[in-house]
């Protein structure tokens, strides 16, 4: 009756803790929250997290992301990027989804990705109209 869905965005993965100050890059393979300082770029095969508070000097590379924290570097994602309300973004966004929450404090460019589903939805749309 009851199924569990184990997917990746229900995988813990890495904390780096408030007290947790890193110089330097990190590649993580799966997803990573954020709740100190990272002085480098972050790469993610997963979602990137970074909580109230947190502090990145560098890009973000990942399959997902939810900012909360500050930021002051790029952020390239392959789907879905979420500016939420105590989110200090300078810099740019590339993603397929944007969401820009109210309160959300964003200096730079917005591109949206062209992906396979968008593709589809437009051929489909136009073969409609006909």
């Amino acid at each position: 009756m009851f199924q569990s869905n184990k997917s990746q965005n229900s995988s813990l993965g890495t904390i780096l803790a408030p007290e947790i100050d890193i110089k330097g890059d990190i590649n993580v393979s799966g997803n990573i929250i954020v709740f100190g300082k990272v002085t480098g770029d972050i790469v993610s095969t997963g979602i990137v997290n970074t909580a109230k508070g947190s502090r990145v000097e560098g890009n973000i590379k990942a399959k997902s992301a939810d900012i909360s924290g500050m930021v002051n570097g790029n952020i390239e994602v392959e789907k879905k990027a979420v500016l939420g309300t105590t989110c200090t973004l300078n810099g740019n966004i590339e993603a397929a989804i944007i969401t820009i929450a109210e309160g959300a404090k964003f200096d730079g460019l917005c591109s949206m990705l062209k992906t396979k589903e968008t593709r589809v939805e437009k051929i489909n749309s136009s073969t409609n109209s006909q």
